[in-house]
């Protein structure tokens, strides 16, 4: 015998019933009270401990997180749901609008996390009459994601240590020809006046070593300072001037390494941005580069960095920028590598030697912190007639 309308509507009833009844993510829907018309299996079992599906129906989540708490007096942290479901209602309800939201708290004495999506429901005229809502338990992604997040704090935590023990040791290289000189021209003051042979020029001229020598310590600290003090202050810098006192940060690890550096600098570009962290960036790049020197030459290491000043090249991005270039002549990076350099604990030290922090940090001081971009590929070059191949750091910020 055929089915009639009155069946078919009665068959998607129970089906619907059905679909819902069984869904692993809790469903619900309530009044503008905050109270249940309906509920699903999942949310009475793993959320409210209702005694059926029917229990929920004319109470809100208050009721049944007090009927738990006063269930566990001895146990406060039982459970700690309740007040902030019914909160996101009103959310939705004054905004009149679907919204997601990360609810959490302790049910039957363990965390969970779950994932939110609620909206306004409507009669047929269209009128609010309550929410409708959807909970999916993300506990365990919760717990992974926070363990990730503590793993990256603690190797960023590590990567800043590193990085200070390589800033001290550049500290380290750049004082001990100052203080021979000071040390020399103070005790050989000291001998010439034993014997009688000190005069006024010699003097005059040990005096002048010795102060010129101490202005030098002293500007060393002043950048040192400034470098690890870490201000976020965005300013208008003259490129010039970043590039002078990153210069003067690594200067020592330049000259005990044998680097050549060769700068062409625009005197006149100015950048709108944060100084102190482009000298971080600048720094992470050239502790890379400097490692791939060490590691492939004996002599002969070139580093290059020059500036220029470029239009821009999408219709988004109006007016002009400049580009920063750096490279360096220790045979490039290898091909199955610089895809991933600037992932985040990608590294081709050894475990005590890197974190795989520093090109993942500069890549996201560029990128996010000065609206910039940075790349990096190989590059083949000629210099004093000499053909050189090494990678090349292109970045690119917003001019002033």
């Amino acid at each position: 015998m055929p089915f009639n309308i009155s069946d078919i509507k009665e068959c998607d009833s129970q089906l619907l019933k059905l679909l819902t009844q069984n869904l692993p993510d809790m469903l619900w829907i309530k009044d503008l009270e905050g109270k249940y018309i309906y509920a699903n299996k999942a949310i009475c079992d793993g959320l409210l401990m209702a005694k059926d599906i029917e229990e929920p129906i004319g109470k809100g989540d208050i009721f049944f997180a007090l009927r738990e708490r006063e269930a566990h007096k001895d146990k406060p942290d039982w459970h700690t749901f309740g007040e902030v479901c019914s909160n996101s209602d009103h959310v939705v309800i004054a905004n009149n609008m679907p919204m997601k939201f990360e609810e959490y708290g302790n049910v039957k004495g363990k965390l969970l996390y779950l994932e939110v999506n609620k909206a306004p429901f409507y009669d047929k005229d269209g009128n609010i009459i309550g929410t409708v809502g959807s909970g999916r338990d993300i506990t365990e992604l919760k717990m992974i994601q926070i363990k990730l997040e503590e793993q990256y704090q603690l190797l960023q935590t590590q990567a800043s240590h590193v990085s200070m023990g390589e800033m001290i040791g550049n500290i380290a290289h750049q004082w001990r020809q100052p203080l021979s000189v000071i040390s020399t021209a103070a005790t050989g003051m000291q001998l010439q006046k034993e014997y009688g042979h000190l005069n006024d020029k010699e003097f005059d001229k040990s005096c002048e070593a010795i102060n010129k020598n101490a202005q030098y310590l002293s500007k060393t600290i002043d950048d040192f300072r400034n470098f690890i003090k870490g201000d976020r202050l965005k300013t208008i810098f003259k490129l010039t001037h970043e590039i002078d006192s990153f210069y003067h940060l690594v200067e020592g690890t330049i000259k005990s390494n044998h680097i050549n550096m060769i700068l062409t600098i625009d005197e006149n570009i100015e950048v709108d941005g944060y100084e102190n962290e482009l000298t971080q960036c600048m720094i992470n790049i050239f502790n890379n580069a400097k490692d791939a020197l060490i590691g492939n030459l004996e002599d002969n290491r070139l580093m290059f960095i020059s500036s220029s000043v470029k239009n821009s090249e999408t219709s988004q991005e109006r007016g002009q920028n400049v580009v920063i270039k750096i490279k360096d002549n220790a045979g490039g990076i290898p091909k199955d590598i610089l895809p991933k350099i600037f992932e985040p604990y990608f590294t081709t030290k050894h475990q005590s030697q890197g974190t795989g922090l520093g090109l993942h940090m500069t890549y996201n001081l560029i990128v996010n912190g000065m609206n910039g971009t940075i790349e990096a590929h190989n590059v083949s070059y000629n210099y004093d007639n000499q053909k050189y191949t090494g990678a090349e750091f292109i970045i690119t910020l917003p001019l002033s």
